[in-house]
Formats: C-alpha cells, sequence, structure tokens
C-alpha cells in the first residue's frame, strides 16, 4: 500500500470523479484507476461502484475513509513537524574539544548554546585530538574543536580563526619589563613546555625548530594549566595561546609578542566528510566562533 495511493482515493472521494481527481492529483487518468485498482486488489475488497461517468462508494471505501485521512495527515505533518523542530534547535550534538582550547571558550559555549537551544541535547568531550579525530571518524562525535593540522583524509574543516602564540613571563625575568621579544632570546630563559601528545605541544616545538631555537627545557607537562602555575611562580617562560592571556587574572605573569616572527595556530571545527552538518552543529560552530576570546580581541 502506497502513500499517493490513499491520495488517490481520498481524491476520488471529494471531487466524486476518477478524471475530476487524476486533474486535481496531476496525473493521467489510466494511472489513477491502476492505483486505485492495485489499492483494492491489497485490502481485497472493491472501494468503489462505478457507475458509468459516476462512482459511488462501497462499505469497504466508506470504511477506509477515516483510515487513510489519518495517514495522509499523519504524513502532512511530519512534513510540517520534523522542519519546525529542527528550527527549533531539538535534537542532540555530540561535540570534542582539546584541552588546549576547551578552558577558554568551552563553559561560555556551553551556557550560550543551552539558552539558544534549551531543547537540544548536548554531550560534551575534552580529549586529545588523536581521541577526537577517532570518534568524528567512528561518527561517536558530530564536530570537534580543535588546531591544525589534522591529517585524515575523513575530515574536512572549518577555520574559525587563527591564534598567536604569546611569550609568557613572570616578573623575576625583565621580559615583564618590554615591549616584545625577539624570537631567538627564548635561548636564554629556561622554558616550560606542553607535552607534545597535545597538539599545541608540537606546534611549539615544530616553531622553534625552523626557526632554529633551542629551548633549555626545565619541565615537561602534560597540562597547560600546570604550564601556567610554573610560569607564575618563576621557573621559566613558555608560549601559550593568546586565550590564556585575555582570561588570565593572575597579575603575576606577563605577555609579550615576538617581535621578528609571529607563532600561531589555526582553530578548526573538524566533521566527517561524508555526514550532514546539521542544523544543530552549524549553529554550535558559530557560537564557538564567537565566544572565541581572541575573535573578541581582534
Amino acid at each position: 500500500m502506497e502513500i499517493h495511493q490513499l491520495a488517490y482515493f481520498i481524491a476520488i472521494v471529494e471531487t466524486g470523479s476518477f478524471s475530476k481527481a487524476a486533474e486535481r492529483c496531476s496525473v493521467a487518468q489510466p494511472s489513477l484507476s491502476q492505483q486505485i485498482k492495485k489499492l483494492e486488489t491489497e485490502i481485497g475488497h472493491l472501494l468503489f461502484d462505478r457507475l458509468g461517468r459516476r462512482v459511488v462508494l462501497t462499505n469497504a471505501g466508506e470504511m477506509l475513509i477515516p483510515k487513510a485521512q489519518r495517514i495522509l495527515d499523519e504524513v502532512q505533518g511530519i512534513k510540517v513537524d520534523i522542519p519546525s523542530d529542527i528550527e527549533e534547535g531539538q535534537g542532540s550534538l555530540a561535540v570534542g574539544f582539546i584541552p588546549t582550547i576547551s578552558p577558554f571558550v568551552l563553559p561560555s559555549v556551553i551556557r550560550r548554546f543551552s539558552q539558544e537551544f534549551p531543547q537540544a541535547s548536548l554531550e560534551v568531550h575534552e580529549d586529545l585530538t588523536e581521541d577526537i579525530v577517532q570518534k568524528l571518524v567512528s561518527a561517536e562525535l558530530d564536530v570537534g574543536i580543535t588546531s591544525l593540522p589534522i591529517k585524515n583524509k575523513m575530515l574536512q574543516t572549518e577555520e574559525l580563526l587563527t591564534e598567536t602564540l604569546l611569550v609568557a613571563s613572570s616578573s623575576k625575568y625583565d621580559i615583564a619589563s618590554r615591549a616584545s621579544i625577539q624570537v631567538k632570546e627564548l635561548d636564554d630563559f629556561p622554558f616550560i613546555a606542553l607535552n607534545e601528545v597535545h597538539c599545541l605541544g608540537e606546534q611549539v616545538q615544530s616553531f622553534c625548530y625552523q626557526e632554529e631555537v633551542d629551548l633549555s627545557i626545565v619541565c615537561h607537562t602534560s597540562q597547560l594549566s600546570t604550564v601556567h602555575k610554573c610560569v607564575a611562580m618563576g621557573l621559566g617562560i613558555s608560549l601559550v595561546p593568546q586565550a590564556l592571556a585575555i582570561d588570565d587574572p593572575i597579575e603575576e605573569v606577563s605577555y609579550r609578542a615576538i617581535s621578528d616572527s609571529l607563532p600561531q595556530r589555526k582553530i578548526v571545527a573538524a566533521t566527517h566528510i561524508k555526514r550532514h552538518r546539521s542544523y544543530l552543529a552549524q549553529q554550535f560552530i558559530e557560537i564557538v566562533r564567537s565566544e572565541y576570546p581572541s575573535n573578541h580581541s581582534a
């Protein structure tokens, strides 16, 4: 039994004629008649008595009217309700953030997303880039907020912003009294390094390698918050995201740009190349873009 067969049936009931029903449904009359015959065969009873140019409902036809109308109303309701539900932000969304991004933007993003889409279900994961990539590939996550490079060909990325990395130092070092610092001067200070398991740690090491800077690393840590605390205690300097400088309430730490080079990282939204990006996913990405501290300062 097909939906269009029920629609043809109701059109005949309402117009009282096969020809008028065919005209209303924009279909050839022989085709409409054939579909009604198929419907009658499937039901096992005639629906109409054909009396020349007139048609009269049989008992089976009378009983089919409310059932067919209910089904057609349900179908029409689906066409109306689903787009409406989507526009109202109903549905679920699973997202991932890397740990060197989430502290600066995740709380405000969750708050704003919940305010704008109160009927949506949001599931948040904080993971390393490699884990987020695998969860995107396996469809456990819908969106991953991370930084380049992303090398998996199953993922596509949309750039959200380019973030500058700044030199963080306490007042123990004269960096705090300068307007800027040159890249080779990084050699002159003890350095607090983020482990390269984080893409930020790898990016800092790659930048220093390209600039031929031989860092004097006194501490490797797996947490950006630990880097920050070590710098605040005067144990060394580090390269940190601009967002940390913007949100940092600790006066003991100063942040300076490198004058003769520009270490940066690109923040992106990663999605599976073969998955449809939902309305909620699109809106979430835009919220992250607008809420990121470095975009506010631009």
